[in-house]
């Protein structure tokens, strides 16, 4: 999938659809095909793919480990009046 995007090899400029085109080496990206390519193809490499998106589980209907939380604790709920009251006059 990264070879669908290239990224500008150096900065460069060109005229495009009457329009001056500034591309930045290392910043610009293009996809591939697309026509400002066309003759300038040596501006332009695919890019590193540093970080990939990873699967959220295993396989369709896996379980995440660490339960149904995220992580968190849920706290039990009580009787009325029994958290945190002395329950009496003094």
């Amino acid at each position: 999938m990264s070879d669908d995007i290239l990224v500008a090899k150096k900065t460069a400029t060109f005229d495009y659809n009457g329009e001056r085109i500034v591309v930045h080496a290392g910043i610009t990206r293009v996809r591939a095909g697309h026509p400002m390519l066309e003759g300038r193809e040596d501006l332009f490499e695919p890019i590193d793919v540093h970080y990939d998106v990873e699967d959220a589980t295993a396989r369709p209907g896996a379980k995440r480990s660490g339960g149904s939380t995220g992580g968190r604790t849920r706290r039990k709920k009580t009787d009325e009046g029994s958290e945190g009251s002395s329950g009496g006059a003094g």
